[in-house]
């Protein structure tokens, strides 16, 4: 199993999916690289691709008609969508989640199914048992050797055995999951007075646990925050001269006062955020809906305000990609704002395209992020 991702996630995302019958359908920015992967195929891989493609050409209308009735589309929707989706070689769900009105739209999306694939060429650390950013407590370890702002680990749960390392000094801590993702497994342990209770409390846990404190955001987020830790999810790569330079960012926050964590996946809203000095878009749902310039729950602005310390989060990660993870070519990097300034939370080596897609509204091929895609694929040809 890799660490981070359970065995069925990636024998799903093991096959590179070929974008095309004979011929691969690609944005102008990713067409030479699947040039050259058709170039490099065998008559059986090539064949095997064609069968696959004309499956998925197949298969569409009827991905169509579910992304339909899931989003509560038209069949005006449904017609075009399949239009587009046999032209372009895409999925009706991604259609419908980039908000795609035409097909040359798609000449700047990386489509969702591709994304694993070139990943896995770019960064192909981040598919290993020993990825240090699917495991937080190595994240967490390397944060604090290279001396970076990072949660504190009061403790550690490895294999049902409990490690007190800090004083949990009566503050409420949280217990993750070291190798979990989307907010999944997540214990709220609240405030605990010494090591002699926290072991206690931890006794029993089965999975490997990262045990830290609960983070106080920023008072500026506050009346958007509810009950859980709003992060922005900034993404960096390794330009043409070896310097992580920032190539994305979209902020989350929870949408539900019950929610305990912002993710997505968990009901959260997701918003672009400019790069140049921090403003925040309109908001969305990660998964159907409609924008938000206002927080649905609490009424308080989203669209317009500017996240607090945004000059420092942006060093910092530049910073720790540099220092301390220079051996991944692209990291999505969780930041917290907190009263005492920007603070790593997670590291991610595959971070997506989805989220900040469907958050901007725009392709990640019209950007830095296209242009240095491009580059590596070419580079690690």
């Amino acid at each position: 199993m890799m660490a981070g991702y359970d065995r069925l996630y990636y024998l799903r995302k093991a096959w590179p999916l070929f974008p095309g019958i004979v011929r691969p359908v690609a944005a102008p920015f990713l067409a030479p690289h699947y040039a050259e992967r058709r170039a490099a195929r065998g008559p059986l891989r090539a064949a095997v691709d064609a069968v696959v493609g004309l499956g998925f050409h197949l298969w569409i209308p009827r991905r169509a008609a579910r992304v339909q009735r899931r989003f509560g589309l038209d069949d005006a929707w449904r017609r075009r969508a399949i239009a587009i989706a046999r032209a372009r070689f895409a999925d009706p769900n991604d259609i419908a989640l980039f908000r795609i009105e035409e097909a040359g739209q798609l000449d700047l999306y990386v489509r969702r199914f591709e994304d694993a694939a070139i990943n896995r060429r770019i960064n192909p650390l981040g598919w290993t048992a020993g990825c240090a950013l699917a495991d937080k407590g190595r994240f967490a370890e390397r944060c604090r050797a290279a001396g970076l702002p990072c949660p504190e680990t009061v403790a550690t749960v490895t294999g049902g055995a409990v490690e007190i390392r800090a004083d949990p000094a009566d503050r409420p801590l949280i217990a993750k999951p070291v190798r979990g993702e989307g907010g999944e497994g997540l214990h709220m342990l609240g405030p605990v007075a010494d090591g002699a209770a926290l072991r206690a409390r931890l006794r029993g846990l089965k999975q490997d646990m990262l045990v830290q404190p609960l983070i106080t955001v920023h008072p500026a987020l506050a009346d958007i925050a509810l009950g859980a830790l709003p992060t922005v999810r900034i993404v960096t790569m390794i330009d043409e001269a070896g310097t992580p330079e920032v190539v994305s960012a979209t902020f989350r926050c929870a949408s539900d006062p019950r929610a305990r964590v912002d993710n997505m996946k968990a009901g959260g809203l997701i918003v672009p955020v400019a790069l140049a000095d921090g403003a925040l878009g309109r908001a969305c749902f990660g998964y159907g809906g409609q924008d938000h310039d206002i927080h649905p729950a609490t009424g308080a602005p989203i669209a317009g305000r500017t996240l607090p310390d945004w000059d420092a989060a942006t060093a910092l990660v530049v910073d720790a990609h540099a220092r301390a993870f220079a051996d991944y070519v692209l990291i999505g990097w969780d930041v917290a704002f907190t009263p005492q300034g920007p603070l790593l939370i997670e590291g991610n080596g595959k971070p997506g395209v989805l989220m900040p897609q469907r958050a901007a509204r725009r392709g990640l091929g019209e950007g830095r992020y296209g242009a240095l895609l491009a580059h590596h694929l070419a580079t690690k040809s």
